[in-house]
């Protein structure tokens, strides 16, 4: 069986800082690549999108009320389809971008969820995007969970 790469990113203008490491050391595996595009919610936005389809539910506009609720989770996955075209562009071999999944909610479950499906996968690389500020992620939490070797990337610093 092929060990596979693990590559997880923010679904952000970012998403493919980090990919070409990412394809290089799924070459040395003699494996593919495993996406997990990490969406970072907007609690407000979502907030105020329940609260206007509650409001329309009340007034009996179901069908209304459930395009709401159901607009943003729409988009969200055309958009990943769209840059998981994009990055398969960018591989040399076609077969090497094996599969993706969207997270939307704790992104360490995510990664657990990944690894506990695809027993394949022999690291995790993690992209730039989600090493920002260190906001997206712990990886305490991370280290504490996750078996596999997992590889941090961050941007270069920049001279001010």
């Amino acid at each position: 069986m092929k060990g596979r790469v693990l590559f997880v990113t923010k679904e952000d203008e970012n998403f493919r800082d980090g990919f070409s490491y990412a394809m290089e050391l799924s070459r040395i595996v003699n494996g593919g690549i495993y996406i997990l595009l990490y969406h970072d919610r907007n609690l407000l936005k979502r907030f105020e999108d329940d609260m206007a389809a509650a409001a329309l539910a009340e007034a009996g506009e179901f069908e209304t009320a459930d395009q709401i609720l159901n607009e943003e989770e729409t988009l969200l996955k055309a958009d990943a389809s769209r840059k998981i075209a994009l990055l398969g562009q960018e591989c040399s071999d076609p077969a090497m971008l094996v599969d993706y999944r969207l997270a939307t909610g704790d992104l360490v479950s995510a990664i657990r969820g990944v690894l506990q499906d695809k027993a394949s996968i022999e690291m995790v690389i993690l992209s730039p995007s989600l090493m920002d500020n260190g906001k997206a992620i712990s990886l305490k939490k991370l280290r504490k969970y996750i078996t596999r070797p997992i590889v941090t990337m961050s941007r270069a610093a920049s001279a001010q």
